[in-house]
C-alpha cells in the first residue's frame, strides 16, 4: 500500500464507524407520554444560566417563588440552564428540580455546552432519570435524547398528552434549536433539515401541538413588526409585551416557520435567549411567546424576572398568566 492509502485508510474506518453508530428511529421511539388534565398548566422558565460560582441556594429560593405561584402540572425550561457548571452543580439542579415532585422537562440553549460536562453526559444523565420514571415512578424528568439517532441536536422529542380514554389530547414538541454556526457565518445555529424533516414526519397534523425551544425562529421579527402596526396582536396578561433588546435570531432562516404554518398543528411556540423580551405575539394564528427569564445570571433587568404559565383549556385555547419577582424578596 503507497503512504497516500496509508493516509485515507484510518479516515475511512473513521467515516464507516460514524455511520454505524448513528441509527434511524421510527417517530414513535421520540415519544414520551403523561396525563392531562384540565385547563393544563405549563410552567416555562428560561435561561437560568446557573454555574460553579453561583450561590445556588439564592437561586432555587427566588425560582422558588415563581414555581409556588404557578401550581404547574409540568415545568419546561427553554435552555441556557448551565453556564460553566460541573457533573455536581448540574447533579444538584436537577434533584432541585425533582424536590417539587412536578413533572419537568428541558431542551438546550447555545451556553449549555459551556460547561465542565459534554452534552452528551448532560443528555444521558437524563436519559437516566427519565429510565427511573418509566421503571418505577422514583424521577419527575421527562426527556429523550437517542443519542445515536442522525437527527441535529440532542433534545429533539415529543411528550403527548394522553387523556383518560388514552387518545391524545395535545402534543408538546421539545426541539433543541443548536448552538453556534461556523459554516458560511459564525453567528446562532438554527434548525437544520434533519429536524424539518423529522418536525413533518413525527409530528402529527390532526393533533394540536406546542413547542418549546431555545433561539427564537428568524420570524420573531415580522411578529414584532406586526404587533407595532396592530397591538391587538400582543397576548401579554398585563400590559403589553416589551421587547427590550433586538433579537438574536439566527442570521439563516432555514425555512422551518413555513413547515410548521403549513403543517397546520403548531399553535403555539415559546423560547428565551433574549433575556429582556418577554412579549407574547399572535403571529399568523401561532402564538409566538418570549419566556420571562427566570435567574439574574449573566444579564437581566431585575424587575423583569419570574416565569410563566401556558394554560391549555379542554377546547385547546391558549391563556397566559405571568409572575414576576425580585431577589428582594429572598434575600
Amino acid at each position: 500500500m503507497n503512504k497516500k492509502g496509508l493516509f485515507l485508510f484510518p479516515s475511512i474506518i473513521a467515516v464507516c464507524l460514524s455511520a454505524c453508530a448513528s441509527r434511524i428511529y421510527e417517530p414513535k421511539d421520540y415519544v414520551l407520554k403523561m396525563l392531562y388534565r384540565d385547563d393544563f398548566r405549563i410552567l416555562q422558565l428560561t435561561d437560568t444560566h446557573v454555574g460553579d460560582k453561583d450561590n445556588m441556594k439564592l437561586h432555587y429560593d427566588f425560582m422558588d417563588l415563581t414555581i409556588n405561584d404557578a401550581h404547574p402540572d409540568l415545568i419546561v425550561i427553554t435552555g441556557d440552564v448551565f453556564t460553566f457548571a460541573s457533573k455536581g452543580t448540574a447533579k444538584e439542579f436537577f434533584n432541585w428540580l425533582e424536590s417539587h415532585n412536578i413533572p419537568w422537562t428541558l431542551t438546550w440553549g447555545n451556553h449549555d455546552e459551556q460547561c465542565f460536562f459534554s452534552i452528551d453526559w448532560l443528555t444521558g444523565y437524563l436519559n437516566g432519570l427519565n429510565a427511573k420514571r418509566e421503571k418505577d415512578g422514583s424521577s419527575y424528568c421527562y426527556f429523550k435524547d437517542l443519542q445515536d439517532d442522525r437527527i441535529q441536536g440532542n433534545s429533539n422529542f415529543i411528550i403527548d398528552l394522553i387523556k383518560p380514554d388514552n387518545t391524545i389530547f395535545e402534543q408538546l414538541v421539545i426541539m433543541d434549536s443548536n448552538r453556534y454556526n461556523y459554516k458560511g457565518y459564525f453567528g446562532y445555529d438554527y434548525f437544520h433539515q434533519d429536524q424539518i424533516d423529522w418536525y413533518n414526519t413525527a409530528v402529527d397534523s390532526a393533533i394540536p401541538s406546542l413547542m418549546f425551544y431555545h433561539i427564537p425562529l428568524p420570524e420573531v421579527r415580522d411578529a414584532w413588526a406586526a404587533s407595532k402596526e396592530d397591538p391587538s396582536l400582543i397576548l401579554n396578561p398585563v400590559g403589553e409585551g416589551q421587547q427590550n433588546e433586538e433579537p438574536c435570531n439566527p442570521e439563516y432562516n432555514s425555512g422551518f416557520y413555513e413547515v410548521i404554518k403549513n403543517k397546520g398543528s403548531t399553535h403555539g411556540m415559546y423560547f428565551g435567549h433574549d433575556h429582556i423580551n418577554n412579549y407574547i405575539i399572535n403571529y399568523k394564528g401561532i402564538h409566538f411567546g418570549y419566556g420571562i427569564k427566570a435567574t439574574d445570571r449573566v444579564y437581566a433587568d431585575g424587575s423583569m424576572l419570574g416565569g410563566r404559565v401556558i394554560k391549555i383549556a379542554p377546547d385547546h385555547s391558549l391563556s397566559y398568566e405571568d409572575f414576576y419577582h425580585t431577589y428582594a424578596e429572598v434575600k
